[in-house]
């Protein structure tokens, strides 16, 4: 009978929370509005982000300790010492056969990075070579352009004062020249005026004024006398065969 009435009482104690709870549900249903249920749902997922992490941090360490209580219990503290031992000597050998790798990596990469060094010091070696060859050429020849320039213009020069010194010749030379032709032909002037000659009067004066004219047209009888002699020596035959 007793148990009938606690049974009453704990079906009648749900029944009361069921209703409690509805009636929380329709009152926040009724007090919250969108804003406040999004808000809500904002910081539920906050808090189950949260403790997610917090699992996933202590994640570690709950299964080293749970694996340790279950090797313990079941083998005895000895059989877990010699397996975590074991564990521990496969992480270290896979630490230092990644060690092993990453050194022969490197060492191949340190390796190229030599051998391309020393190609590019070889490189650079040739190239200073080759500089300094080219600079030394270019010495060279710019002493000798500037010997050739400094011959040329002393050349120049030479010409120049050999030109001067011609020209000046030149210069005496037809006065002193044109002197001696004038003082001639004053005296043929005079000694046909004071001395008998066979020839007649008209003659002298003909050879007197052609003496005079002759200065003036001179160059013009030159060049006529070597055009004809050239003329000529065009006539004469050039080929033994030629009328062959």
């Amino acid at each position: 009978m007793n148990n009938c009435n606690g049974l009453n009482s704990q079906n009648s104690q749900n029944t009361l929370n069921k209703f409690n709870d509805l009636i929380s549900q329709a009152s926040d249903a009724v007090l919250c509005n969108s804003d406040c249920k999004r808000e809500r749902e904002a910081e539920q997922l906050k808090q189950k982000y949260t403790d997610a992490q917090a699992n996933l941090a202590s994640a570690p360490a709950q299964v080293f300790t749970t694996n340790k209580n279950y090797i313990t219990f079941t083998e005895g503290e000895p059989k877990y010492r010699e397996i975590r031992t074991a564990d521990l000597e496969e992480k270290a050998q896979q630490i230092a056969d990644l060690s092993s790798e990453n050194f022969k990596q490197d060492e191949a990469k340190l390796n190229i990075q030599i051998d391309s060094y020393d190609g590019l010091l070889l490189n650079f070696r040739n190239v200073v070579d080759l500089f300094e060859t080219y600079k030394k050429e270019n010495k060279k020849l710019f002493l000798d352009l500037k010997d050739e320039t400094n011959d040329v213009l002393t050349n120049e020069r030479k010409t120049f004062y050999q030109d001067q010194r011609i020209d000046g010749l030149k210069f005496y030379y037809y006065y002193i020249l044109l002197a001696i032709y004038i003082i001639c032909v004053i005296c043929f002037a005079v000694f046909s005026l004071i001395y008998p000659s066979q020839s007649t009067f008209k003659m002298r004066v003909f050879i007197l004024i052609a003496l005079i004219v002759l200065p003036y047209i001179s160059s013009w009888v030159l060049g006529n006398v070597i055009y004809l002699v050239y003329k000529a020596y065009g006539l004469l035959p050039k080929n033994v065969y030629l009328n062959v």
